[in-house]
């Protein structure tokens, strides 16, 4: 078969990678470092296996269509690539485009559903293999898999273990390919779909001292990607006129009856803030874009908001 790859990060690096020890023909890699001297991973290894690489952008364009049919193109695949598939360039691929999406549909359709699914505080997150069609994250899905989400899970871990349960859907798919096998899928539950957009983000990223110290602790978890950066940034607090940022807390456990978003003591450098249950307490934030001590910021009695 011959594949053409939209693809970007670790994971999209580790499909080129096995792809190359598989019986298909790799005619392409589009990525969105194809020029950069020093190389994203993506680039690094297509470059070293030798394999023709291009700008992702290319997927947009219905121009693009005719290349996909001078070079037989049977499958396209996409691996942690944002671009939206143009209708024309779907329809060029001979047996079809199909999408690895790190979240379960119909339910985690759309961006960054790994932080969506921390924030949610669900206790299972999945990554679905499906076809791509014009509408996003909407095709037949034709594999899937589900693992647990813990109370300690970030954006980033739970990102990581989309890439570790989701390489071996592709395996499986391509191994398909290779044995003649016909691809097939099952509809999506369209009455089930959630579609998270680009500009979504809970609370506008600002902290609401008002809800629970779990709901806090879940927002902050689901930001966390260091050491990467954030689709989110980091969740942001005002005090005294001035914003700040907050990397990551604990909760006490404390139950507490102060006005949320109060400073209460600090005990060795931490400090305690007052949610709608319990306390929290955080050693560090971000001031003017400098991690600093928390106590070096805030005062007993400050409001947080």
């Amino acid at each position: 078969m011959n594949i053409l790859v939209a693809a970007e990060e670790s994971a999209g690096a580790q499909v080129i990678k096995f792809l190359s020890g598989t019986n298909h023909i790799v005619k392409a890699v589009l990525t969105k470092d194809f020029t950069s001297k020093n190389g994203s991973s993506v680039t690094t290894v297509a470059k070293n296996l030798g394999y023709l690489i291009l700008p992702s952008g290319l997927v947009k364009e219905p121009s693009f269509g005719p290349w996909i049919i001078d070079n037989e193109i049977d499958v396209l695949i996409n691996v942690h690539s944002l671009n939206v598939i143009c209708t024309e360039v779907i329809q060029a691929v001979r047996i079809g485009a199909y999408n690895l999406h790190p979240g379960p549909l119909p339910a985690y359709a759309g961006l960054n559903a790994p932080g969506w699914a921390v924030y949610n505080r669900e206790a299972y997150h999945g990554v679905t293999l499906h076809k791509i069609v014009a509408e996003i994250d909407a095709g037949d899905i034709i594999d899937e898999a589900f693992f647990p989400v813990s109370a300690k899970d970030t954006g980033l871990s739970v990102s990581l273990k989309c890439i570790k349960y989701g390489l071996p859907l592709l395996e499986s798919f391509f191994g398909k390919l290779s044995a003649g096998e016909r691809i097939t899928g099952k509809k999506q539950d369209v009455s089930k779909r959630i579609l998270y957009r680009a500009n979504q983000i809970p609370n506008n990223g600002r902290i609401e001292w008002g809800e629970s110290a779990f709901r806090i602790d879940a927002f902050l978890r689901a930001c966390n990607f260091a050491p990467f950066l954030s689709p989110w940034g980091h969740p942001k607090t005002m005090v005294k006129g001035e914003s700040m940022a907050i990397l990551s807390l604990s909760i006490t456990g404390l139950a507490c009856s102060e006005k949320p978003g109060m400073v209460g003591a600090a005990v060795d450098g931490a400090i305690n803030i007052a949610t709608a249950d319990y306390w929290v307490t955080i050693r560090s934030c971000l001031a003017d874009g400098i991690k600093t001590e928390a106590c070096r910021k805030l005062s007993t009695g400050d409001l947080l908001y």
